[in-house]
């Protein structure tokens, strides 16, 4: 994971549910692995970090590399926010300021190549999405676009066995209350109170929480399967 405040949850609960065993690495503390030799499967969450700040956290650097050898070796993985962004650099794309930041719940619509996707397949046509990020991914041509709205792209697949989201499906309810109680400065600079941010989580979030589940559901079936064949 890429900060403590944002595990994630539902898919590692999803994971643990078909007898994974979880490793949770701090990349802060240079916990990252060399290599992703021994790893089933591969979740690299959001954080507070930016992938241009690398003079200021050099294990940005690292997990770029990381990911770019998973995905060399086909090793499924899933990329939340910051990990969308740090998985577009490890597959030659690039990251860029988005203008509007996206903080808040929006609106996002699949595309026509998310239905027959493995891992976003049932992904509704349109969906309120927790989004919490000032940057965005701009995908090399081998990605293909599974979701998007006005902002940016909000979810991709690269190869047949890495998948990202901008928007953060990996949350439960307690997770974004933390973010709320860590974050009231900022959620006020983007114009939410707190009754506002609560009010949202009870309209949006329970279905948020069961795309999300859905979707780490079927990513930890195709590391399942992924596993069976070796």
């Amino acid at each position: 994971m890429n900060e403590s405040s944002g595990p994630a949850a539902v898919f590692v609960e999803a994971l643990e549910e078909r007898g994974f065993e979880i490793v949770t690495v701090s990349p802060h503390a240079g916990e990252l692995p060399e290599s992703p030799d021994g790893y089933a499967a591969i979740l690299s969450g959001g954080g507070t970090a930016d992938t241009h700040q690398t003079d200021e956290h050099p294990w940005l650097g690292h997990e770029v590399a990381l990911l770019r050898e998973a995905l060399e070796r086909g090793v499924p993985t899933m990329g939340l926010c910051l990990g969308a962004q740090l998985l577009t650099e490890a597959a030659g794309g690039t990251v860029y300021r988005c203008d509007p930041a996206e903080v808040g719940w929006f609106e996002v619509a699949s595309g026509p190549e998310a239905a027959g996707d493995p891992v976003m397949g049932s992904l509704p046509p349109t969906f309120r999405a927790m989004q919490w990020h000032l940057y965005a991914c701009e995908v090399p041509r081998s990605a293909v676009e599974l979701a998007r709205n006005s902002a940016c792209i909000q979810a991709f697949r690269i190869g047949e066995a890495a998948w990202a989201t901008q928007f953060h499906i990996e949350t439960t309810r307690d997770i974004l209350t933390l973010w709320a109680d860590m974050a009231p400065d900022e959620l006020e600079r983007y114009g939410y109170d707190r009754a506002r941010y609560d009010a949202e989580l009870d309209r949006y979030g329970p279905a948020h929480e069961a795309i999300g589940r859905d979707m780490a559901g079927r990513f930890a079936e195709v590391a399942l399967r992924e596993l069976q064949t070796v």
